[in-house]
């Protein structure tokens, strides 16, 4: 019995951190990558396990023996699941983790080689442990009778996701994505206001501007002041992070790699997820053709490999298998991602989802939980019932970017719109998911919840007042506000105000009304009509009341 033991605890320890690396990025243990990555390791804990048991009890020496065999296996399990040698040559360097490596080991092998009669029970304890901390579903984890910490607070921007009352529903999937949305929103019993808009058409913009809840007249066009510009923008304050900061909260972000919110001052619990900007490989498909399902399986499963391995970047054991997977694909990982979008963040959304979820329930009460996700943006990867459509086309702006006008403008945006639409629907779908899943836990039942889009969907002639008509008005700003929280009534509210405004109205509460204009600059000093148009010249402007955020105009 002690040898079966001592057989399969090396397997299951090892296998501890991989099946926990599967919930850090998007791949199906059951896929070609899943299968290879868990065959090696169960390859690699059986033969340690075979040593181990073969060894065990056949004198000094094979005792010795068994002892490394074990020391090795909780030396691997801690490189996977901690990444303990690379965080000592962090600090020490290379040459001293190496050495203290091998010191810890020796230790290690003594330890349990004293303690060679009770090993198996150890081990085959620590094992089952282990296992059961990675398997367990969250959803069994029950509330602490004696917590009292404060209501949880849970903010998720869904990106290019248009506002309810924005939606044409004499388009494609139109009604039909308006009535899910509505119904998922009331059903859950959030405050909805339809036609609610963003100020900035950008989410570097717009996204700040509402988490520093900043509604002011003053805040530049398509610059932000609370970025620094770069390849991957961070943002320098969000007030609203140290709001809640002062509220009692822990604030945990949730985010993917293209915009990193944890840079600022407010101290932060950081998750960014695996993922990178798509737009090259669009490019790529619109110049070359040819869908991506076409790459090989061999090298796609490699791929997978090598995203897996990401989530355990700093351990020096998956650091091995993703150099062989490099020298085995002959490419750089960027450009293996180019052509190879597994891990984009729109195919990825219904599993980060589900992590977004299991962190919440993991952490519960006394936390503030943002999340961003690029969600139903471009492209429209998903069809209504949330299966990929290996769709990779850019749909914004189709006069500026594909040259489009007339009746050929017309018909691409009811094309567009139909694809936006249907992914609209999955976004409905795994939103009531979500919700069903953190409001049937009681922990949950008055916590403050928002939703929000940063802007609207985009697909519209472009954002140049040469291009822009009332219709593109509502394409471009109009954007989804859902709020529950206690005391806040529920239905549906039909008064015209940006994001930004109303974070600042649900946060701080005795904002001033601001109502709502456009801001356009003037062609000259004449009596010339003011175009819509962003401020460009202080002495050239007209601010004009705003028309409704309405899919009608």
């Amino acid at each position: 019995m002690k040898r079966i033991v001592l057989l399969l605890s090396p397997l299951v320890i090892l296998l501890s951190p991989i099946i926990d690396a599967f919930q850090g990025v998007y791949i199906d243990p059951r896929s070609d990558a899943g299968y290879a990555v868990i065959a090696c390791v169960a390859i690699i804990g059986l033969a340690l396990g075979m040593i181990a048991t073969f060894c065990y009890k056949r004198g000094a020496v094979g005792n010795v023996v068994t002892a490394g065999t074990l020391a090795v296996t909780l030396f691997l399990f801690g490189d996977l699941s901690y990444g303990v040698f690379w965080r000592l040559a962090d600090h020490i360097g290379m040459g001293g983790a190496a050495a203290l490596a091998f010191a810890g080991l020796v230790v290690l092998i003594l330890v349990l080689f004293k303690l060679m009669a009770a090993v198996p029970r150890m081990m085959a304890a620590f094992a089952v442990a282990l296992l059961g901390s990675t398997v367990l579903d969250r959803g069994l984890i029950t509330e602490a009778s004696a917590e009292e910490s404060a209501p949880a607070v849970i903010y998720i921007v869904t990106d290019e996701m248009i506002g309810i009352s924005g939606i044409d529903t004499r388009l494609p999937h139109g009604a039909e994505a308006k009535a899910a949305l509505s119904r998922v929103f009331q059903k859950h019993g959030f405050r909805l206001h339809s036609k609610a808009f963003s100020r900035h058409i950008l989410t570097q913009v717009s996204v700040p501007a509402a988490l520093n809840m900043d509604y002011s007249y003053n805040f530049p066009g398509d610059r932000s002041h609370y970025a620094y510009p770069g390849e991957v923008t961070k943002f320098k304050e969000l007030s609203l992070f140290n709001l809640w900061h002062r509220q009692g909260l822990s604030v945990n972000v949730f985010q993917s790699a293209h915009l990193d919110y944890c840079k600022t001052e407010a101290l932060v619990d950081c998750h960014t997820f695996a993922s990178f900007d798509g737009s090259r490989f669009i490019q790529r498909q619109r110049i070359e053709g040819g869908p991506y399902r076409d790459v090989p399986p061999a090298s796609a499963s490699l791929a997978d490999v090598k995203a897996l391995i990401e989530g355990n970047r700093q351990s020096l054991a998956m650091a091995a298998v993703g150099f062989v997977a490099s020298n085995l694909l002959e490419t750089k990982e960027t450009a293996l991602q180019e052509w190879h979008p597994r891990s984009y963040d729109q195919l990825a959304f219904p599993y980060w989802l589900g992590q977004f979820q299991n962190m919440i329930l993991d952490k519960g009460r006394g936390n503030a939980f943002f999340a961003h996700f690029l969600f139903p943006h471009s492209p429209s990867v998903y069809n209504k019932d949330c299966k990929p459509t290996n769709r990779w086309v850019e749909r914004s702006y189709l006069t500026e970017v594909r040259g489009l006008a007339g009746q050929e403008l017309d018909e691409a945006r009811v094309k567009e719109y139909g694809f936006y639409f249907a992914q609209t629907l999955c976004l409905a779908k795994q939103l009531d998911k979500f919700f069903n899943a953190v409001l049937s836990d009681k922990r949950f039942q008055d916590a403050t919840i928002v939703v929000h889009g940063d802007h609207g969907s985009r697909i519209s002639a472009g954002r140049n007042v040469e291009t822009m008509s009332p219709r593109d008005y509502v394409d471009n700003y109009s954007a989804l506000y859902a709020v529950r929280k206690p005391g806040v009534a529920t239905g549906t509210d039909y008064r015209l105000h940006s994001v930004q405004w109303l974070n600042a109205s649900l946060f701080r509460g005795n904002v001033s009304e601001v109502a709502p204009t456009v801001v356009g600059s003037m062609q000259s000093k004449s009596d010339d009509s003011a175009l819509y148009a962003p401020i460009t010249d202080p002495d050239h402007v007209a601010i004009m009341p705003m028309h409704d955020f309405d899919a009608s105009h």
